[in-house]
């Protein structure tokens, strides 16, 4: 086969689950001469809904009236179910339920047949089961949706309870998905996240020009911090090279300075020490997890100030998600709207930067432990 190859091409997506989803799209639309799938009849596997009172997922090698497939192994299928569990749970358990199965009393089975049957149980149940058929179809926007409403409904009614839950799937499919896409949506457009990547740099180019004229969006980094009341504490640099997180320019950073809880003189220790590593490539933006204060260390060091020839310097402020600018007078703040294409961007670096300080953080925490 490989030697009949004359290209190569690939779509590029945000998870997992979309690649999965829109790899069994792309077989069943185009159906491959060297794909097993399309060989065998007997290879490619299926997700099919059961037709019970309390219907349930299942992988079968048929392919008429499967909502999902087909795919190449029992493992992807089980895979993608095992992740949509956390947002539209169902029952495994062999019908009738007659007791509790193991899995309500992990918050995978909500509402469990061997719990209640009444009609209100099995309505819940399976509206469950719709939302799960809406997932396998890459329906994510309209879950979402949904899950809004029914956790703005019960919140209305004071039913905390019911509430929370949905806000917890709502939580589940977030992580799961930065940004919902459909395959279809894949389809139609093969570069859809490049096209989104340089949107959200060119408009956060916009925002930013103002205040830095000589502004390029090549090379931008994010600097976090972690630590339980100033110990073990670590700091964190992530880059993204044209918007696109670069994982392997990456850098931690053991926090050497006195123990305090003062994230600002974290920052600013962080910071001296990246911008004396000459033999790392220069930055086009910094940006802090934080804002004024930990803005103010850009006074205490003369090669922090931050003229229009030196690197710009920003901040990004967790509460109401505001861009801290530092000019001659003080500091600007701006407020873009929550799906400005340039803040989400700020907001995924700072988000990974998070993730990244808290992995080191909690590595020194395991070995302060066990010392």
């Amino acid at each position: 086969m490989v030697h009949n190859i004359s290209s190569l091409e690939y779509i590029e997506v945000n998870s997992e689950l979309e690649a999965l989803l829109l790899e069994s799209r792309l077989i069943k639309k185009f159906k491959p001469f060297f794909n097993i799938a399309a060989k065998d009849d007997k290879s490619p596997y299926y997700i099919h809904i059961t037709g019970e009172a309390y219907p349930r997922p299942e992988i079968n090698h048929l392919a008429k009236g499967a909502v999902a497939g087909p795919f190449l192994n029992h493992l992807i299928p089980r895979r993608i179910l095992l992740h949509l569990r956390h947002i539209a749970s169902y029952c495994q358990a062999k019908r009738p339920v007659k007791k509790p199965c193991f899995y309500s009393h992990l918050g995978l089975c909500q509402p469990c047949p061997g719990i209640s049957s009444d009609p209100d149980s099995q309505k819940a149940y399976l509206q469950n089961i719709r939302r799960l058929k809406n997932l396998l179809s890459g329906n994510f926007t309209r879950v979402k949706i949904q899950l809004q409403t029914s956790m703005d409904h019960y919140s209305k009614d004071l039913d905390y309870e019911k509430a929370a839950r949905y806000r917890d799937y709502m939580n589940a499919l977030s992580r799961l998905l930065e940004t919902p896409v459909t395959p279809d949506e894949y389809l139609e457009n093969p570069n859809l996240i490049s096209d989104r990547r340089q949107m959200a740099l060119n408009n956060l180019h916009l925002v930013l020009k103002p205040y830095f004229p000589q502004l390029v969006l090549h090379r931008m980094e994010m600097i976090d911090i972690a630590h339980l009341a100033g110990q073990s504490a670590s700091g964190s640099l992530v880059v993204a090279l044209d918007g696109q997180l670069t994982h392997r320019q990456y850098r931690h950073f053991n926090i050497r300075s006195a123990p305090t809880d003062s994230d600002v003189d974290m920052i600013a220790e962080v910071l001296e020490r990246r911008l004396k590593r000459s033999d790392w490539p220069k930055p086009d933006l910094i940006v802090l997890d934080g804002g004024k204060p930990q803005l103010s260390v850009l006074s205490r060091k003369t090669y922090f100030i931050n003229h229009e020839s030196e690197i710009p310097i920003i901040a990004l402020a967790k509460k109401f998600e505001n861009l801290v600018i530092p000019v001659r007078d003080g500091y600007r703040e701006i407020s873009l709207p929550s799906n400005h294409h340039g803040l989400m961007l700020l907001e995924q670096l700072r988000d990974e930067a998070h993730r990244f300080s808290r992995r080191l953080h909690h590595l020194r925490r395991s070995k302060s432990l066990t010392a």
